[in-house]
């Protein structure tokens, strides 16, 4: 008998009933992160959450690389908020978009060869008077040469800014 009260008395414990509070929100959280690629939007949302790094380019003469451009004279990136772009998984650009702002956005210069391009995109959209933020995710896969520029387009393609033709189209999720 004097052992279930000793057993009684532990259960009782407030220090175990938090310890036990403290362990269960710790693996809620876990497998709440873990689980995010698995679903929907978390699979958008990881992109931002797990990183590669900072995509660095080569040190090679410019002639030698080829360079990304993003279309800003159209004005497809001014319903946008957010663009994030990455090449083979490492962050290159991050840009704000501010409503009715001038967008300049530098090349980025990468290795000739194939190559694959995230971009991920945040925008408020309304559904009547109901506003929601939605986010898209752009993929390209493009083999990139020397000494060409290409262009990413409104459409969701990379052209070869030289000769217009489509060197990769994007699939949306």
């Amino acid at each position: 008998m004097k052992r279930n009260q000793q057993t009684h008395c532990q259960i009782n414990d407030p220090n175990t009933h938090q310890m036990n509070l403290q362990l269960g929100i710790s693996t809620l959280l876990v497998v709440a992160l873990l689980s995010l690629p698995f679903f929907g939007c978390g699979t958008v949302m990881s992109n931002f959450i797990i990183s590669k790094g900072k995509y660095v380019a080569p040190e090679l003469p410019k002639s030698e690389l080829a360079a990304i451009q993003i279309d800003t004279e159209s004005g497809w990136l001014q319903r946008y908020k957010l663009i994030v772009l990455r090449i083979d998984g490492r962050l290159a650009l991050r840009e704000k978009i501010e409503a009715d702002a001038d967008i300049s956005i530098d090349e980025i210069l990468v290795a000739p060869g194939k190559h694959d391009i995230s971009l991920s995109t945040i925008l408020d959209r309304f559904d009547g008077d109901t506003p929601s933020t939605v986010q898209m995710m752009s993929i390209f896969s493009a083999e990139v040469e020397a000494g060409s520029t290409y262009l990413l387009q409104a459409d969701n393609e990379l052209v070869d800014a030289e000769t217009g033709k489509v060197v990769s189209e994007s699939k949306i999720f």
